[in-house]
């Protein structure tokens, strides 16, 4: 009868981390509450260029917190429940900070370009249902930039949860992640697609689709995100032994860091 509740058993862990994806969600929702605004401008008629432009500076600044929540998320996500470290707030919010900027700014950009290309679409399909044949070639090439774009936001923010890098040099390395590895980037997009609708279709869904979206988006992620992280066997402990995954080492400040996106 101990080990029935002993909080270290198979049921407490896993109620424990459905709870985590409940509070992580709520997080994240609480964050992304601009998004809906978003969504609503993007998805609403745009009739001139001057509508354009206001649509997207709004769209740019509603996204400022929309883009380190999302880094939040997938951190939150793979360090604590998958792999244990932390706990969610903490970490949440350490993730939020840690992101800010280049994140919010990441965010900006998306929320303009969402806007520019939702008009682009919207004018390239008019050409296309007047003209019929002599607009599809418009229509085809915004579908295709629009593609490429989503493709890119499928792993700019997990990407910006593991490194450090300024706005220009994340655009470039995941501009090359998601195309060097496509079939990881349309296995991650049909895991939002699919997140999106259970959210749309099943009200409730909302309380914990994110989290456990971003958690089934961890698997091919970080497939991809181990190639360029260092190699461990690489790493020598203070003590000059060899580091192996997982392993707490110290780092040049004489601080132990735990490798626990290496497990």
């Amino acid at each position: 009868m101990g080990g029935l509740f002993n909080p270290d058993n198979k049921f407490f862990r896993t109620m424990s981390k459905i709870c985590d994806m409940f509070i992580v969600s709520l997080l994240w929702l609480v964050c992304c509450i601009p998004l809906y605004f978003v969504i609503s401008i993007v998805t609403s008629r745009m009739e001139d260029v001057v509508s354009v432009m206001l649509y997207m500076l709004m769209c740019a600044v509603l996204m400022i917190p929309v883009g380190p929540a999302m880094s939040s998320l997938y951190y939150v996500c793979m360090k604590v429940i998958r792999r244990d470290r932390g706990y969610v707030a903490r970490e949440y919010f350490h993730a939020f900070k840690m992101n800010f900027k280049v994140g919010a700014i990441t965010g900006a950009i998306y929320g303009a370009l969402a806007a520019l290309l939702s008009f682009n679409l919207q004018y390239a399909y008019a050409a296309y249902m007047s003209e019929g044949q002599n607009g599809m070639g418009l229509f085809a090439v915004m579908l295709a930039i629009t593609f490429a774009l989503i493709g890119v936001l499928a792993v700019i923010f997990p990407i910006l949860s593991r490194f450090t890098y300024g706005v220009g040099q994340l655009f470039r390395v995941s501009v090359y992640m998601a195309y060097r590895h496509i079939f990881h980037t349309l296995l991650i997009l049909v895991i939002e697609i699919f997140s999106a609708l259970a959210i749309f279709y099943v009200g409730p869904a909302i309380l914990f689709m994110p989290a456990a979206g971003a958690l089934m988006c961890t698997f091919p992620m970080e497939r991809v995100l181990k190639k360029y992280m260092p190699k461990p066997e690489n790493t020598v402990n203070a003590d000059g032994d060899l580091v192996h995954e997982g392993d707490v080492v110290s780092d040049q400040d004489g601080e132990r860091k735990d490798m626990w996106y290496l497990e």
